[in-house]
């Protein structure tokens, strides 16, 4: 089974937080098992999602940086439980994902990732959003009057082109339905070599949106860098824009949506 994209990343980021002294970082916190405090284990999924970025809680870490593992026949009632909470305490409502993955001692480690949410701030269900949590300095703490403020200032909601326009796909597959080298061309930007960065620079440039095992071509990639339109069934009808599409892209030299969303927050927020 392939691994999920985001693993890697939140193995680094966990390496970091173990060397050279150990302690938590803002995007990842360490849980030596489940706890029974619901409520607080709701905040640490709030003040996640309303990271930049997101982040991650790896359970099988205790208080001190020592990996103590989990065991198999708990993962599934952690997992049903954070889910559970994300879907029926928190609002937005969450959409986890976790992997199970050993770490350079072979210790198994759970770990589960919180995306950001778009359209912010996560917040307790039933609650105003001044019921909201934020993480600062390693830890999870209730949001203030003006975190709240930047967190709406930095809330979207999603725009056409940033929606999904075909079926889960490998970095390949991206390459064979996509003119990626006249996209890269027209934006002025080197095309990166392996799959590895391809991906990166694809949803950088708003062309993809990463998912846990491959990428969705999104609306806007599809229409300025499609080789066959054909191939998108419910964006076919929208051949004529394909050309201004270019031509926007070439006059700006702009990044993709996604980029410049993340590049003039305060603009967005004040068009939705």
């Amino acid at each position: 089974m392939a691994t999920k994209l985001w693993v890697k990343e939140a193995l680094q980021i966990l390496a970091e937080s173990l060397s050279p002294i150990p302690h938590e970082l803002n995007e990842l916190d360490w849980k030596a098992r489940l706890s029974d405090h619901k409520d607080r284990l709701a905040e640490h999924l709030m003040a996640l999602a309303n990271h930049p970025d997101g982040g991650y809680l790896v359970f099988g870490i205790d208080n001190d940086g020592r990996a103590v593992g989990v065991e198999p026949a708990d993962v599934n009632g952690i997992v049903t439980q954070l889910s559970n909470l994300g879907r029926d305490a928190i609002e937005p409502p969450l959409a986890l994902d976790h992997a199970v993955t050993p770490n350079a001692e072979g210790i198994p480690l759970l770990l589960v990732r919180i995306p950001e949410l778009a359209v912010k701030p996560a917040h307790r269900r039933g609650k105003s959003i001044e019921e909201s949590w934020i993480r600062a300095g390693g830890s999870t703490r209730k949001a203030s009057r003006q975190e709240i403020g930047a967190l709406l200032m930095n809330s979207s909601n999603p725009r056409w082109e940033d929606l999904r326009a075909s079926s889960l796909l490998s970095v390949a597959e991206v390459q064979q339905q996509l003119d990626l080298e006249s996209i890269a061309q027209l934006l002025q930007r080197p095309l990166p070599d392996g799959p590895e960065d391809l991906g990166p620079w694809l949803v950088q440039e708003g062309i993809a949106i990463a998912d846990a095992r491959g990428y969705y071509i999104s609306n806007f990639g599809a229409i300025a860098a499609a080789r066959k339109l054909d191939d998108f069934p419910a964006l076919a009808r929208k051949r004529s824009m394909k050309q201004p599409f270019f031509r926007n892209i070439k006059g700006s030299r702009a990044p993709g949506p996604n980029a410049a969303s993340r590049r003039s927050p305060s603009k967005n927020a004040a068009s939705t």
